[in-house]
């Protein structure tokens, strides 16, 4: 009987690590993805939040379903790297945040 509640226990834990939520997401960038889904332009979305940029990763695809993959700290700036998908395929780029304003946006290296 004890072997069968250890094992529940395990099997629990299991579910409730792999159902907990992605890496913590400030409300800023929460809002940056939320209206990059809205309009489906990462332009338009960046502009709300100071950055200006002549060209920009996926700036010819209509986007849509942002996600943060990872989180890093470095100073006083925050990256944060999302997954986006456009049409049947999905790329990679790293938003920038320095004080509650992207300070660039870039492909992953």
């Amino acid at each position: 009987m004890r072997k069968l509640v250890y094992y529940f226990t395990l099997i629990i834990a299991a579910i409730s690590f792999s159902c907990s939520g992605g890496p913590e997401v400030s409300p800023e960038m929460q809002g940056f993805m939320d209206e990059i889904s809205a309009t489906g332009s990462m332009i338009d979305a960046a502009e709300k939040y100071g950055y200006n940029a002549q060209e920009m990763p996926l700036d010819l695809y209509e986007l849509k379903e942002p996600t943060v993959k990872e989180v890093t700290k470095e100073g006083e700036k925050v990256e944060y790297l999302v997954n986006i998908k456009h049409g049947l395929i999905d790329s990679d780029v790293i938003v920038v945040w320095k004080d509650k304003v992207i300070v660039n946006i870039k492909e992953p290296q």
